[in-house]
């Protein structure tokens, strides 16, 4: 394993563990430590090509990102969120994984640690300078694999999105502060900040929700999953809007 870091516009080489075997010398302080759990690589199944490829549930990458705060490698924030909801941790005891906020990361094929970007950055690695996934956002720090997945970075949300661009499938709503799409665009109901609220059924946030969202008629959102619960609850086949309570056909709602 070897660890880079960045001084000024130069990325340099602090400690390589092959020399240092060689040498029989240990590393300095400033060289973080990790269990072998965390440098483990992590997989997830690949239907379109029937196997294993780097990465995890959430994304296909191979990298594993470095918690800014605790200095943890995750494969993507998600998986720290899931290790935070399964063993129920505090802010004080596992924070949020921001993942605009990470600095470093560690590439899965050569185990170095080394400053954030879009490729590892070690000439010797067997990724042959390949990019951790074929979509990097810079601002996000977001890396995915997906050969299907289309994505963008919204330049407004400052986040990135589903869909191909803006102007292209996805306009953004100066008002609601999210993106529609074109179809739906014009004959959309804006709502400020429609997206900063939580969902109404699960309470998550969906303005950086990975889970599709479903726009009912009077303009607010919830989880697509969650309406369709809440939707096979209703009777009459009628659905009352839980921020609102306008009541539509929840076929068309």
């Amino acid at each position: 394993s070897r660890y880079y870091i960045k001084k000024g516009n130069e990325i340099r080489l602090l400690w390589n563990s092959a020399d240092a075997k060689l040498k029989g010398t240990q590393p300095p302080d400033e060289v973080p430590q990790f269990a072998q759990s965390e440098l483990k690589p992590t997989y997830h199944f690949n239907e379109d090509k029937g196997l294993m490829v780097l990465g995890c549930d959430h994304y296909a990458r191979s990298c594993k990102l470095r918690h800014p705060e605790t200095g943890q490698l995750f494969t993507c924030r998600l998986c720290c969120e899931d290790v935070r909801q399964t063993n129920a941790y505090s802010d004080e005891m596992l924070p949020v994984l921001d993942r605009e906020a990470v600095t470093e990361l560690m590439c899965m094929q050569c185990f170095s640690l080394q400053p954030a970007g879009s490729k590892c950055v070690n000439r010797d690695c067997e990724s042959k300078g390949a990019p951790f996934a074929r979509y990097f956002c810079s601002i996000c720090n977001l890396y995915d694999d997906g050969e299907k997945k289309q994505i963008y970075h919204c330049p407004y949300c400052n986040v990135c999105r589903k869909g191909k661009g803006l102007g292209i499938d996805f306009h953004h709503c100066m008002r609601c502060n999210a993106c529609i799409s074109i179809e739906e665009y014009d004959k959309h109901k804006c709502i400020p900040q429609r997206l900063q609220a939580s969902c109404p059924i699960c309470k998550e946030s969906m303005f950086e929700s990975t889970e599709p969202l479903r726009g009912m008629k009077c303009g607010h959102v919830m989880h697509l999953s969650c309406y369709n619960q809440y939707a096979a609850r209703s009777p009459f086949r009628r659905i009352t809007c839980p921020f609102c309570k306008e009541v539509f056909d929840n076929m068309r709602g």
